[in-house]
């Protein structure tokens, strides 16, 4: 064999090895080891920029992957926890073939969102300590997911809720959350429209608990009909999960049952809150609750509904003097259990999520 031909055969085997690496290169990643990659590179990210790192939570990364998978449907995002979170979404199309992952594709695709003002806003919130990351190759493309532990909530006047976290805070007793609950004033705020909403006060006495050590959640509730509503989640050392809604003034008037010639009594906005899916949202105030069990909730519904009917009784004129006297007696031990005012049902429960 000449000089010539081995030459020709050592060129055309360095092409061939080329063309070898060169495919290996782009075929060599799975979608799992692509995860892997954006996931290490936000977190180099963030830590050049001064900001914590993030937590991989497997949890995050079954919605990313989701969500991914069903090229971001909203029956997806609709049905799980990925609408109460922020996360990035993003899609590449590829013409020419299947798509194709290979060394560069992560770092490519956490370029883009830096490129991108508000994709790039969401992978740097501060407060993130934890994210999941879903990549799926559909058809002739591949989508991309990032979800962060960062509620996806806004104030009153549309910017985004900030809550404090407080990695020292701890669950406390139920006289430890109510004499707190007695000390805050969240609840002498008033509701305004479009200013400070139930988002807001949920917001407020969120951080307000977190400061003075107080692990505590955020809580969206959906209903069957009507806007969605915020309040806040303990669990109580000794008395378990105790959901409070400190929701103030002009959001939703009370019911008086003060109708015995004594003066009108003083509201206080920090309530007891009985939810669940496929339950009402009902309110007990805070003094008065001394079960945190739906069943408690319930036998006191009723006993408002034989209030009510007691005080159309008094004050119906058919009775006798004595008895109604002796009706009133009933009254006003009724009055003593049940207080002066009262909240109706805000409706029916869809989806409750607690943001801890």
């Amino acid at each position: 064999m000449n000089k010539w031909i081995i030459l020709r055969l050592t060129c055309l085997l360095i092409v061939l090895l080329a063309l070898i690496v060169q495919t290996s290169c782009l075929t060599s990643l799975t979608t799992t080891e692509v995860e892997n990659e954006i996931y290490v590179l936000v977190n180099d990210l963030r830590q050049q920029l001064g900001l914590n790192v993030l937590v991989r939570d497997s949890n995050l990364d079954e919605l990313a992957r989701q969500s991914s998978a069903s090229k971001f449907s909203d029956d997806v995002e609709q049905s799980t926890e990925l609408r109460y979170l922020l996360h990035n979404s993003w899609w590449v199309t590829y013409s020419g073939g299947s798509p194709k992952l290979g060394k560069g594709t992560a770092q490519k695709q956490v370029d883009y969102c830096l490129e991108t003002p508000e994709l790039r806003e969401v992978m740097l919130r501060s407060e993130a300590r934890a994210t999941g990351v879903g990549v799926a190759i559909v058809g002739n493309a591949v989508y991309y997911t990032q979800v962060f532990d960062v509620l996806s909530a806004a104030s009153g006047n549309g910017e985004p809720l900030k809550l404090y976290e407080n990695a020292q805070a701890i669950d406390p007793s139920w006289a430890q959350l109510k004499q707190f609950l007695v000390m805050d004033n969240t609840d002498d705020q008033p509701y305004i429209p479009g200013v400070f909403v139930c988002a807001d006060f949920a917001a407020m006495l969120h951080n307000r608990a977190e400061m003075a050590g107080i692990k505590t959640g955020y809580v969206s509730i959906d209903f069957t009909a009507g806007p969605a509503h915020a309040l806040n989640a303990f669990n109580t050392t000794d008395r378990g999960l105790v959901y409070i809604d400190c929701t103030g003034q002009g959001f939703q008037d009370v019911t008086s049952g003060d109708s015995l010639d004594s003066p009108s009594s003083v509201v206080d906005y920090d309530k007891v809150a009985y939810a669940g899916v496929g339950l009402d949202y009902g309110l007990i105030p805070l003094d008065k609750a001394n079960s945190f069990d739906y069943a408690f909730y319930e036998q006191w519904e009723q006993q408002w509904a034989e209030y009510e009917q007691k005080i159309s009784l008094y004050n119906s004129g058919t009775l006798s003097f004595k008895e109604r006297q002796a009706l009133k007696r009933e009254l006003e031990a009724l009055r003593a259990t049940l207080g002066t005012y009262h909240w109706e049902p805000l409706g029916v429960v869809t989806d409750l999520y607690i943001h801890w």
